[in-house]
């Protein structure tokens, strides 16, 4: 039972994680690419608005202060 259970496991390993032809392989790690960069642009968006709400906010003191 063990043995055939590791024998399937090794199986499923292989066919998961290896791939039949290069165009495969390319297309998965375009696939990993793509969507690998999709989170951190969208952590850059947040940042870039958070910046921006917080200089327009240090913007709005400033100018209070000196008039």
């Amino acid at each position: 039972m063990t043995a055939t259970l590791l024998i399937r496991l090794r199986e499923w390993l292989l066919d998961t994680f290896t791939y039949d032809s290069e165009s495969q392989a390319a297309g998965a790690m375009a696939d990993a690419t793509r969507w690998g960069w999709l989170p951190a642009l969208s952590g850059v968006s947040a940042g870039a608005e958070q910046a921006r709400s917080e200089h327009a906010l240090a913007a709005a003191e400033t100018s209070t202060m000196s008039g």
